[in-house]
């Protein structure tokens, strides 16, 4: 597993406006209980890309990979393929423009062309955390720490196509979406996500080490 990279990017405008301040939606006192390393991941990426490798355990149940599989029609917003070992690369910049912070994996499952699965963490117009994912399709995120971990929930989708805002009613979703992001030292740090529907079980399960 090799080392964070960092590639420097020209010179563009700063990124205010609508990439995350985590220090702001977590508060001050919890902020500081992450590790440095965390903080500094999420910290604001302006003036860089940073690439990190790890390795992925990927599953998905009977309808997950059903659903995943149906997404692919507005953009992959979920790996639709299983693996044991997956090598993944995620890149993570602030868009040039200000509108948010892109975390996009690369997962190069055996036998297939590399799957892409890209999203943006940016602020909505009342200040929350929201992620932008593709064809106008968004997830509202709540944010805390807990047990020196950074945490992320999904809380609802919408679509958004320039003012007109549609909720998405919860029986069409996969069910809340969990991810944590947590430091393991020396550089390395553990992703997890896991995604549960009420009534179906679980729909999605993929965790790895980076670094």
């Amino acid at each position: 597993m090799t080392g964070r990279q960092t590639l420097t990017l020209s010179p563009t405008a700063a990124c205010p406006g609508r990439v995350p301040d985590f220090c702001r939606l977590l508060g001050p006192v919890a902020w500081q209980r992450l590790p440095p390393a965390v903080r500094a991941r999420f910290a604001g990426h302006a003036d860089a890309v940073t690439l990190y490798r790890g390795r992925m355990r990927v599953t998905a149940s009977w309808w997950g990979r059903l659903f995943a599989h149906a997404c692919r029609l507005i953009g992959t917003p979920v790996a639709p393929f299983e693996g044991a070992d997956v090598p993944v690369t995620v890149r993570v910049y602030d868009r040039a423009d200000g509108s948010g912070t892109v975390w996009e994996r690369r997962y190069e499952f055996p036998g297939r062309a590399p799957t892409i699965v890209s999203s943006t963490k940016q602020l909505d117009d009342d200040g929350a955390l929201v992620e932008a994912l593709n064809a106008g399709l968004h997830m509202r995120l709540a944010v805390f720490e807990e047990a020196r971990a950074l945490h992320f929930v999904s809380k609802g989708y919408f679509f958004r196509v320039g003012r007109l805002c549609v909720d998405l009613p919860a029986w069409f979703l996969p069910g809340p979406t969990h991810v944590v992001h947590e430091d393991l030292g020396d550089g390395h740090f553990r992703f997890a996500m896991h995604t549960e529907h009420r009534r179906l079980g679980q729909m999605f399960h993929q965790e790895g080490v980076f670094a």
